[in-house]
């Protein structure tokens, strides 16, 4: 089935190693990035090998959060659970956009580069979007629509009723 996602206490290791690896990516690439582009400095490059960690890291956080979709079809595979895996994907998807960012010299570019950009950043939005909707919706429609039943439910919702309408019959 699928499952709801909450954003709560168990969520606080992935939040704070996000947080965590955020800032130190973001300080050291703030230093990097200082020192390259002073007077007499390489000048950045997504080539440098600063630049192709980010890039490589990144990367690597994209091809997890990918892998999400692969898990939830092979489900035979055990590789953990599945609450573990949404939890690294909802914060390691998050990390990875400003990662990648880093790894562009923070600018978007131009042609290829800054479409595939684009599209990163509408998904990065349509994933936060879905997580907040994850987290509304289903308590909105449990207090708006209280007699509501799911299609497993539907079998035995039908005999209840067929029992109930039996005895108002009689």
């Amino acid at each position: 089935g699928c499952c709801v996602v909450l954003i709560d206490r168990s969520h606080k290791a992935w939040a704070t190693f996000s947080i965590v690896a955020l800032l130190l990516a973001g300080g050291y690439f703030g230093f990097y990035y200082y020192t390259a582009t002073q007077p007499g400095g390489p000048g950045w490059s997504s080539q440098s090998w600063t630049g192709l960690a980010y890039g490589i890291v990144g990367f690597g956080m994209m091809i997890f959060c990918g892998l999400l979709g692969v898990r939830r079809r092979v489900r035979i595979w055990r590789l953990g659970k599945g609450q573990s895996w949404l939890r690294a994907h909802i914060w390691l998807g998050l990390l990875a956009f400003p990662i990648i960012y880093f790894h562009a010299g923070m600018r978007f570019g131009n042609n290829l580069t800054l479409w595939l950009m684009i599209l990163f950043a509408i998904v990065l939005v349509s994933g936060i979007l879905g997580v907040i909707l994850q987290n509304i919706l289903p308590h909105s429609l449990l207090m708006r629509v209280p007699a509501e039943t799911t299609y497993e439910q539907v079998p035995h919702v039908i005999d209840c009723l067929r029992t109930e309408a039996d005895s108002m019959v009689s």
